[in-house]
């Protein structure tokens, strides 16, 4: 038995990357108590990533998404019951109540029950209208390509951005339309914005920045065109939603849990009751070297908070901090991110700008806070490091590349 030996049994709420993290990190910790793993879709946990990105384009098939063979559970003794969702959680009997009409008691209960592309309301129903958050959704619009010659993408975000470099790919024409002044705005600088925008466009994307939508033009039950505020009716057969998402927190929040924009949780996931956690997108967390509370929508954050979990659970020790890092692939260019740059005063830039491999370095005052690498990858894995341990790179450092970044975490290192 794990070393909490008064822990019998789990229930995950949710069976995503963060829930299938955590199931198979208590196992290999050696915790036998029972295992009971909800999910609300028919499918097995897989991976989200490629969805606006391989598998949309036909390179990746099916069966690759998914994060374990259909054997590991069984192997593994964890009880994954899917298509099923939970209804309540009976906080005083320690219990939760499910669609299916059956109820699952636990010791301990981890919310990982995700987010959701935000939908307007006048779109609810419309048939020609995506979004792109699981494998549905992404069969879906993958089943309509061959049918679509103009798609337009409301939103300029990664996910959008993913989708639209596929898309664009097919030979069908895409607009992209930003109600910002640029792309990629919550999420990088003017250096990364700039070079996605010209990368975007060299690939024949028709990018229009600062453009707010008036009205989406109607054809029965479907979307003709979208009409923008200066009066231009752009023709579609597809429309694309990529404006954020929301924190699946409904749950918690009628439980009595508290919530803002996510499920309020500690430094090791704990919710505002003692014996739930909450884990991955759905979650509001604290972060080391940031003030207040942060909502994370990343592989990694799910990956990081689940090994916090699987310890606190069986009473290890935290895991040692690791800066939130992402990933996005676009054409032939892979942009990689680790830290935060709300925040930053200075930017560097380090590489060759023009030939697409170089490297964003974000400070704040003197402190180095996150990089965004361009094809650059020993720039992502050296900072990743520099981060991680708080080595105290400076802006001359970077300046100087006739030293490269490896050398430069080694010299950082030895100090």
């Amino acid at each position: 038995m794990a070393e909490n030996s008064e822990l019998e049994s789990v229930v995950i709420v949710g069976a995503g990357q963060a829930a299938i993290q955590l199931a198979h990190s208590l196992r290999a910790k050696k915790f036998d108590g029972a295992i009971t793993i909800i999910g609300a879709e028919s499918y097995p946990a897989y991976q989200r990533p490629p969805l606006s990105k391989g598998f949309l384009k036909g390179d990746l098939p099916e069966e690759r998404l998914f994060l374990k063979p259909a054997t590991y559970y069984e192997n593994k003794d964890i009880e994954l019951i899917m298509g099923v969702t939970v209804s309540e959680i009976d906080r005083q009997q320690k219990k939760v109540l499910c669609s299916n009409g059956e109820a699952y008691t636990f010791d301990k209960l981890i919310i990982a029950t995700g987010s959701r592309p935000r939908m307007l309301p006048e779109l609810e129903g419309i048939k020609n209208v995506a979004v792109m958050r699981d494998i549905e959704d992404a069969k879906s619009l993958k089943a309509k390509l061959p049918d679509i010659k103009r798609l337009v993408l409301v939103g300029g975000g990664y996910i959008g951005l993913e989708a639209a470099a596929v898309v664009r790919q097919m030979d069908i024409e895409v607009t992209v339309l930003e109600r910002m002044p640029k792309l990629l705005a919550r999420v990088t600088g003017d250096e990364i914005a700039d070079y996605f925008l010209k990368l975007h466009q060299e690939n024949g994307v028709d990018i229009r920045l600062n453009s707010e939508v008036a009205e989406f033009v109607t054809d029965g039950q479907r979307i003709a065109a979208v009409k923008l505020n200066d009066g231009e009716a752009i023709p579609a057969d597809m429309i694309m939603l990529g404006i954020g998402v929301l924190p699946n927190q409904e749950l918690a929040s009628a439980a009595g849990l508290e919530c803002n924009n996510g499920i309020v949780v500690d430094e090791d996931a704990l919710t505002s009751d003692p014996d739930i956690y909450a884990i991955g997108d759905c979650s509001m967390r604290p972060l080391e070297g940031q003030t207040g509370k942060i909502r994370l929508e990343s592989v990694p954050n799910a990956i990081d908070q689940a090994e916090i979990v699987a310890n606190n659970l069986i009473g290890l020790d935290r895991p040692a901090f690791d800066p939130p890092w992402f990933w996005s692939d676009q054409y032939k260019t892979k942009i990689q991110t680790v830290g935060l740059f709300p925040g930053f005063t200075d930017t560097i830039v380090r590489g060759d700008r023009d030939g697409g491999k170089f490297a964003v370095f974000y400070f704040e005052g003197d402190q180095f806070i996150a990089v965004d690498a361009i094809n650059d990858p020993q720039s992502f894995m050296a900072s990743k490091q520099i981060l991680k341990m708080d080595l105290g790179l400076t802006k001359s450092m970077v300046m100087d590349e006739n030293v490269s970044m490896m050398d430069i975490l080694k010299t950082l290192k030895s100090a």
